[in-house]
């Protein structure tokens, strides 16, 4: 068979026999049906949108949305949403960058998108601004009963309703990409999301487990149950909206609109339903991030492997297809990313519960992932000096790695899972 897979902004094709394939997995994708703006329009049917704009009436309305590293197809969905914002008094858009870069290209698109449908729906009244914890004012709004303390970003401090944007997908600590985030730590600072962050150690924070998840035995996340009570603190009495949606390479397969926590119970379902899946584990792996912006470079695109390395059995190998053209990370993720990750392998497990650092999980994550494995190689633009520095085995030819797996053992199983930075893999019971 030729297996297609996402690698940047291209596809690659490997050749595999069909009897070796245990399971192919990629995101959900639809039949062909509505389009973008069919699917948003009737998540805001009049049904569900009178009561939000009740709200807004009158009001400064505060919209945050996620910044360039994620992939929600804004255009579409502003085309349809920001008519119904007339009736604010003000709207002030914040673009949710976390300890992001906030000046990047694609942040600028943003703006772009933001400003021209603004104009086109006659909004009269809007601003835009992309949080920036380096430099932005900060309010303490006070400490959580986990012991983070929430600073966040004072652009925010008149609003009186607050409209987010999300695109829900599972998330390897925080259960999934949802509302939430874009508070905490979409706006806050460094320390916020550092604090808040340390709790990814725990065993429970991971995809899957939700405060807001329907299922009551599903709720026990602590590091998304902090960002929940951090976000409770910074917005206090006021409403919070959402529009969320479920996309894959930018295709809306879902969209819903309502109260957060109600909306995002849906989504949660739904997420669960078409983007989770049970697999007896095999000895061979193929994850793909699904290309760009899932797989921009390793920091990014570790997420794919940590939400499908169930898949894998102990001794196995894994080939990772992950384009990565900004290289190992941005500059300021590196020191407790990258640097950590080139340490012997007993040394980034046993350092880190003591001395927790924004961004150390990755490489404690990374570490107990090759640690039980046999390799993991990985096909991309990063040189390779940098990928064998970091316990990784580059190539430049992934249809080898294959080969050689073949050879070794003519019946080996693989499974492959292209989009995995949506996917979540649990084990079958």
């Amino acid at each position: 068979m030729q297996i297609k897979l996402h690698y940047g902004k291209e596809i690659i094709t490997l050749a595999i026999p069909e009897e070796n394939i245990a399971d192919i997995i990629r995101p959900w994708q639809s039949p062909e049906g509505p389009d973008n703006q069919t699917l948003v329009r009737q998540a805001l049917d009049p049904r569900h949108v009178s009561e939000f704009q009740l709200a807004i009436n009158g009001k400064r309305l505060c919209i945050l949305l996620a910044d360039g590293t994620r992939d929600m197809p804004l255009s579409d969905i502003a085309a349809e949403l920001f008519p119904l914002l007339t009736g604010a008094s003000h709207v002030q858009f914040v673009i949710c960058t976390g300890t992001h870069n906030a000046d990047t290209p694609q942040n600028e698109a943003i703006k772009d998108v933001i400003t021209n449908a603004a104009q086109s729906a006659a909004l009269a009244d809007f601003r835009l601004h992309t949080h920036d914890h380096r430099a932005d004012q900060l309010i303490n709004a006070g400490k959580t009963s986990r012991g983070t303390d929430v600073l966040f970003n004072a652009c925010i401090r008149e609003a009186e309703v607050f409209l987010v944007l999300s695109d829900v997908k599972c998330h390897y600590f925080g259960g999934y990409s949802n509302p939430i985030k874009n508070f905490v730590p979409g706006i806050c600072a460094y320390q916020t999301a550092e604090q808040n962050h340390s709790l990814a150690l725990d065993e429970n924070s991971t995809f899957g487990l939700h405060p807001w998840h329907r299922n009551e035995t599903r709720r026990n996340n602590p590091l998304a149950a902090d960002q929940l009570e951090a976000m409770h603190l910074i917005v206090k009495q006021r409403s919070v909206f959402a529009l969320l949606t479920i996309s894959t390479s930018s295709k809306i397969q879902w969209s819903g609109f309502g109260d957060a926590e109600m909306i995002c119970g849906k989504a949660f379902d739904t997420c669960d339903k078409q983007n989770a899946h049970a697999v007896t584990p095999t000895h061979r792996l193929i994850v793909s991030p699904g290309g760009l912006p899932n797989d921009v470079d390793l920091y990014i695109s570790q997420r794919a492997l940590e939400l499908t390395k169930q898949a894998v059995k102990d001794g196995g190998e894994v080939l990772f297809i992950s384009a990565c053209p900004k290289g190992v990370g941005e500059d300021h993720t590196k020191e407790n990313f990258y640097n950590r990750l080139t340490d012997p392998i007993d040394k980034i497990l046993n350092s880190i519960e003591g001395d927790y650092k924004l961004y150390s999980h990755k490489p404690y994550k990374f570490a107990q992932m090759i640690q039980r494995l046999n390799k993991i190689w990985i096909h991309s633009q990063i040189p390779d000096d940098q990928i064998e520095a970091a316990h990784l085995s580059p190539t430049n030819n992934p249809q080898q790695v294959v080969n050689n797996w073949l050879k070794e053992n003519p019946k080996t199983k693989i499974t492959i899972i292209d989009g995995a930075n949506k996917i979540a893999i649990y084990t079958k019971k």
